[in-house]
């Protein structure tokens, strides 16, 4: 077997490693079941490589610590549930993140169903798939306006943004109708959040469905960074969205990830925890790499 023929073969029994990974996962309330290879214990870093990505992740990571606040029964818990919901609706505003869905959904549905007669694809798995996007393509395209618009309209909504930026401006002198409205009962302090946020669900489920899917298009493989470094020339006809590093819980490292077009540079650094200095460590580091793409 000639190089050409051997790089052929290794980079179809990785595709179908992928479809096998990708396809075999289980799907729970518009979310696939996490799972690493090697260890269930792994520390998970990642770097989105287009501004869409990006703006998915980052909605994703507000959506997350809105539930953590919310079930927070407290007023400070309020508060911080408050704070989320407005970054969420910045984000929300600096892009046009129902257009951006819509195109990511219709792009991966199409790419589902060119794969959807392939031997090793689940088909069960795959048609529940398939009806998630169309469900969600159909709300999205349905919206009226631009999500997030009502929250913007919130007279209570709007002053705490105002405030916010401002150190200490949320105090109850500055803004004495928070105060009022954070010593409500929490039931009915949940009552507005849920209403606050039904708008968005379309929104979430859907960047949950397209995140999702583009980690599990392929399956993490092991690597070394040799003396803390690592680094990887991309396939230019690739067209990745995502960068994974998957680390040991045990291991004290943490991962800095620059990525482009044509190359993947990993550095694995740790922090002086007296100063807050970071400093790229000098021995070997093994972890587990994914290049999403979909």
């Amino acid at each position: 077997m000639n190089r050409n023929e051997a790089a052929a073969r290794a980079k179809g029994e990785a595709r179908e490693r992928s479809n096998q990974v990708f396809f075999g996962c289980t799907i729970d309330d518009h979310r696939f079941e996490r799972h690493f290879t090697g260890t269930d214990a792994l520390k998970n870093f990642e770097q989105p490589l287009n501004e869409r990505i990006r703006a998915c992740l980052r909605l994703e990571y507000l959506f997350d610590r809105f539930e953590l606040h919310l079930a927070d029964e407290s007023a400070e818990g309020s508060l911080c549930a408050i704070l989320i919901l407005i970054e969420a609706t910045d984000v929300l505003g600096r892009i046009d993140v129902k257009r951006e869905l819509i195109k990511e959904l219709e792009r991966q549905q199409a790419k589902l169903l060119h794969v959807a007669h392939t031997p090793q694809v689940n088909a069960e798995i795959l048609n529940q798939v398939l009806d998630q996007q169309a469900q969600l393509l159909d709300q999205l395209l349905r919206m009226s306006t631009q999500p997030g618009t009502h929250l913007k309209k919130h007279e209570l909504l709007n002053a705490i943004r105002q405030r916010a930026s401002i150190p200490g401006a949320l105090c109850a002198f500055d803004l004495a109708a928070l105060h009022h409205w954070l010593a409500q009962p929490y039931s009915e302090r949940r009552e507005d959040f849920v209403e606050w946020l039904e708008p968005l669900a379309t929104i979430r489920r859907a960047n949950e469905l397209v995140i999702d899917l583009i980690r599990k298009s392929v399956a993490p493989e092991p690597r070394t960074a040799e003396d803390g470094f690592f680094q990887l020339n991309l396939d230019l006809g690739t067209p990745y969205q995502l960068v994974r590093v998957l680390l040991d819980d045990n291991s004290n490292v943490y991962p800095e990830i620059s990525a482009s077009k044509h190359r993947v540079i990993v550095r694995f650094m740790r922090l002086d925890r007296r100063t807050g200095h970071p400093y790229q460590v000098n021995h070997d580091v093994a972890f587990e790499l994914a290049l999403c793409q979909l």
